[in-house]
């Protein structure tokens, strides 16, 4: 089972995502910490938080419950570690200023990404505004198979994909997780999209014992209607080999 369970430091809040398995306690959940809503806390300082976690996670063997201890932490400990990178966080906040002045004349590029599937509609959320926060423009479209596409600075897009494998995806099993980066389209004149958005699609009925079989035909008719046919080749004659 996923649990998110919002925590208050002062004025600032974080989210805790625990992966508990059907076997706890005899075997430690995973857990990773995560911005709530638009919190106070820089990505630089959420990525330190997490490491110093990662550290207090690893000392857990199994056998015994933990989930008390691990929320306790996160209040006792991470005020500290966030303070710990304040000030480098107000450096990476400046630098971010700077970059979206620069953004104007650097280089688009729009990423096309495949996923076997996308379904937690927490994950969702959290990678469609996680996107939109870092001026990203594109779409989600979850399900089995899911695809997205990026479109920004070469920096932004590689900053997102970092976000997604190590804090977004922390929590989902490995097999569950398969994303291939099918192809990224370098020198982008202009955005075919306005902002970033979930895209939700028909799904196949009938003999399928799964519910959320995205219908490919409507996926190759919003892509055509988006100009985006060539990449909808790409990413079903290379993602599946």
């Amino acid at each position: 089972d996923e649990l998110l369970v919002k925590v208050f430091l002062e004025d600032i809040g974080i989210n805790v995502m625990l992966s508990v398995p059907k076997s706890y306690p005899d075997i430690t959940p995973k857990a990773v910490i995560a911005a709530y809503n638009e919190s106070k806390i820089a990505r630089s300082q959420l990525t330190a938080l997490n490491v110093e976690f990662k550290k207090h996670m690893e000392e857990y063997r199994g056998g015994e419950p933990v989930m008390y201890d691990i929320l306790s932490w996160v209040q006792e400990n991470a005020p500290e570690h966030l303070k710990k990178v304040q000030e480098k966080s107000s450096v990476t906040h400046e630098d971010n200023k700077d970059e979206q002045k620069e953004s104007k004349i650097v280089i688009l590029q729009r990423e096309w990404i495949w996923f076997i599937g996308f379904y937690t509609k927490k994950i969702i959320k959290a990678f469609v505004e996680t996107a939109s926060k870092m001026e990203l423009t594109g779409f989600l479209v979850p399900g089995k198979p899911a695809v997205a596409c990026l479109e920004g600075s070469k920096s932004r897009i590689d900053e997102f994909l970092k976000v997604t494998r190590t804090q977004l995806f922390a929590t989902v099993a490995p097999a569950s997780r398969k994303m291939k980066l099918v192809h990224r389209e370098e020198d982008v004149k202009t955005r075919k999209f306005k902002d970033f958005s979930e895209v939700k699609m028909a799904c196949l009925s009938g003999a399928h014992k799964r519910k959320d079989i995205v219908d490919l035909g409507e996926l190759q008719r919003f892509m055509t209607d988006h100009n985006c046919a060539d990449a909808f080749k790409l990413l079903f004659n290379d993602a599946v080999k």
